[in-house]
C-alpha cells in the first residue's frame, strides 16, 4: 500500500523479470504504466538479454514495471513508489550487486 500526499491509500502493483542468468548480474530498468503486466515485463526482459548480447555488455537481461500511470502522481511521490519497489525487490532477495542491478 502506498499513502499519497493528499492522504489517500492505494494499492500499487509491481512486477520484476530475469529472463538470463548466463550473464550475472542482470540489468534492466523499471517501467511505469498503467497497462503494464507481468507478460510484457517477461518480454521486454527477454529484450534486454539480446540487447546486451549485441553490443557485448556482459549482463543478463531483467525488466521491471510498476502498474500506474506516471503523470498522476508528484515526482515526490513517483521517488517514494520506486524506492518502496526497490527495497521490496531487495528483501525478496531480487536486486543486489551479484544479482540485478
Amino acid at each position: 500500500p502506498f499513502r499519497r500526499k493528499d492522504g489517500t491509500i492505494e494499492m500499487i502493483y509491481g512486477y520484476r523479470a530475469q529472463h538470463s542468468h548466463h550473464m550475472n548480474p542482470v540489468k534492466g530498468g523499471i517501467r511505469f504504466s498503467s497497462t503494464v503486466d507481468l507478460q510484457e515485463i517477461e518480454a521486454l526482459a527477454l529484450l534486454m538479454t539480446f540487447k546486451c548480447a549485441v553490443v557485448n555488455v556482459p549482463f543478463g537481461g531483467g525488466k521491471g514495471g510498476l502498474r500506474i500511470n506516471p503523470r498522476n502522481y508528484s515526482v515526490d511521490e513517483l521517488e517514494a513508489i520506486t524506492r518502496r519497489f526497490a527495497i521490496e525487490m531487495g528483501i525478496a532477495g531480487c536486486l543486489g550487486p551479484s544479482v540485478d542491478v
